[in-house]
């Protein structure tokens, strides 16, 4: 689920360089160089990190919980829409805020939105009802804690698309960091059985499926980001993700149609499961906790969340999955979860100036 990740899904880097509204529109201003840094509670931003962090653990570990017998008796595609839905309740709310309560004011800001806005979020919204489906089929095959470990490996996999697209380069610090994920990651998920050979510790086809998700999310990631990068100037975000989450309710709503069969359950079938519910609310409302944290922290604050939930759910999946565990797969772990805090923490590389062509 796009837990998974807030539907803003903006790098760290473009995170902070996004700033809350100083003006009326919404319109986010880049903070000079010259001017001193917001303050900040440390409390409260201690406080909203921790929550953070239980929220990204109980997601990922009731992706587990919510099923019976290794298989979701609900449909995942209704419950992608209930989780759309009151995210886009919740974008309408702070629009309705933002405008004193005014519903007109609520609608004129939708009007003369441009039409590659609205095709940029629909084919986002598209991406991602896909990406939450991927991220259900691979919570069956794979247990929370493997799953947050390879998810460690997207700031890397965001970095090497930003590179492609946009020739954004790694510093020799950060490609190190790199080198170090992909060989934590290793022993976390092969073994050596007692013939000497070695396994992959789920088999090969939910190692290539639960790589293809993390590359998936990393495009859906980098395409979100940019999107908000170039649009942010001219339309408040709570805009842009009003339409994200209106295209994403629609595609769930499709698909959850488009595969239904003549005598599959009804809409809500599966959810007298308590565990359903409680997933369903921690996918609503992570994303308001990583707001809050952006507030009263920062994105630095948001991003060091994963080394720690990944941290926990590697013991919590041994613990409630019988997930397998020893000293070898600690160590890759280890390797992992200090490598992603080292490359949050390194500067990024500076970006080259144009050159300037003789006339």
């Amino acid at each position: 689920m796009a837990s998974a990740v807030q539907r803003s899904n903006i790098t760290p880097a473009e995170k902070e360089s996004l700033l809350p509204n100083d003006n009326n529109n919404g319109t986010p201003t880049k903070q000079s160089a010259s001017s001193p840094p917001p303050s900040k509670g440390t409390g409260q931003s201690l406080f909203f990190f921790l929550i953070l962090v239980g929220q990204s653990i109980g997601t990922q570990t009731y992706f587990k919980l919510s099923q019976r017998g290794g298989k979701y008796e609900y449909n995942t595609m209704s419950a992608m829409f209930i989780v759309e839905l009151f995210k886009l309740f919740i974008s309408l709310v702070q629009l309705l805020i933002a405008n004193n309560g005014s519903i007109q004011g609520v609608k004129s800001n939708f009007k003369g939105v441009a039409k590659r806005v609205y095709m940029a979020y629909l084919f986002l919204a598209l991406s991602y009802a896909v990406y939450n489906q991927l991220i259900f089929y691979v919570m069956r095959l794979v247990d929370p804690g493997t799953f947050t470990l390879f998810k460690s490996l997207m700031p890397a996999v965001v970095a090497l698309m930003n590179f492609i697209a946009f020739q954004k380069k790694l510093t020799i610090s950060q490609m190190y960091c790199v080198l170090i994920q992909i060989f934590g990651i290793i022993p976390v998920t092969v073994s050596t059985n007692s013939n000497g050979v070695v396994e992959l510790t789920y088999g090969v086809q939910s190692i290539i499926v639960l790589t293809a998700t993390i590359t998936f999310g990393a495009f859906n990631t980098v395409y979100n980001a940019s999107v908000v990068k170039k649009e942010s100037g001219n339309y408040p975000i709570a805009v842009q993700n009003s339409i994200l989450y209106t295209g994403g309710c629609f595609f769930n709503l499709f698909f959850y149609f488009a595969t239904m069969k003549s005598d599959d359950e009804s809409f809500f079938y599966g959810y007298n499961n308590i565990n359903v519910l409680v997933l369903l609310f921690f996918n609503s409302t992570i994303g308001v906790t990583i707001s809050l944290v952006y507030k009263y922290g920062d994105a630095v604050l948001k991003t060091l969340s994963q080394p720690v939930v990944s941290s926990v759910l590697l013991f919590l999946s041994n613990i409630l999955f019988d997930a397998p565990l020893d000293i070898i797969k600690i160590s890759g772990a280890g390797s992992v979860i200090a490598s992603t805090m080292l490359y949050l923490k390194l500067p990024a590389a500076p970006e080259e100036s144009p050159k300037v062509l003789p006339k």
